[in-house]
């Protein structure tokens, strides 16, 4: 709660699906770990850390994705531009988000150890203290996923071709929120690194 205003903060998850995934060679979110799709765990990681809406934006395979998710609580947005860049999906996902949510963390599905408590963490230190873009960092390493307050969400529907949302830190620096677990470096970009994860 907002203490002051007496009014819920809100915060969504969006969850980035659309990509290609041409350094993997297949479709990367499909692969499983755990006995369930990568872009399933992400899905339902964000569902249990209680995030007030969860919205995935597909492009490249997206029936496939829709039909991994089923049964789960989440708002699939088809962005048909995904291939124009990751400016579009972004845009997408600002786009899709209702007028009461206060801030967005966007989550990438391809960084498997993006926990529950990291979720939790992101969205009790934003009501705390109200950081424009609050960001993880491992050390001295900035990594994902990263919440960006209301205030800037004009800023990211006005991004172009291949720039994501890391395009507007410069104008808005990331808050650095300390995290311990080295394991949120890792993502899962190439067959090495799949192979790294499974076994």
């Amino acid at each position: 709660m907002d203490q002051s205003a007496g009014v819920p903060i809100s915060v969504a998850g969006v969850i980035l699906a659309a990509g290609g995934a041409t350094r993997m060679g297949q479709p990367k979110l499909l692969l499983q770990w755990k006995g369930e799709a990568l872009i399933r765990h992400a899905a339902r990681t964000a569902l249990e850390a209680g995030l007030d809406q969860v919205v995935v934006v597909t492009g490249s395979g997206a029936e496939d994705i829709k039909s991994t998710l089923l049964g789960l609580n989440v708002l699939l947005v088809h962005n048909p531009d995904w291939s124009a860049g990751q400016s579009t999906t972004v845009r997408a996902g600002v786009l899709s988000l209702p007028e009461h949510i206060n801030a967005v963390i966007f989550l990438l599905a391809d960084q498997p150890f993006v926990s529950v408590d990291l979720l939790q963490a992101l969205v009790n230190t934003y009501r705390s203290t109200k950081p424009t873009i609050l960001a993880p960092f491992v050390g001295d390493k900035r990594t994902n996923p990263v919440l960006f307050d209301r205030s800037v969400f004009g800023a990211m529907r006005g991004l172009q071709g291949d720039a994501g949302a890391r395009s507007i830190f410069a104008q808005y620096p990331p808050t650095p929120m300390l995290w311990p677990d080295e394991r949120l470096l890792f993502d899962v970009d190439t067959p090495q690194d799949y192979q790294k994860l499974i076994s």
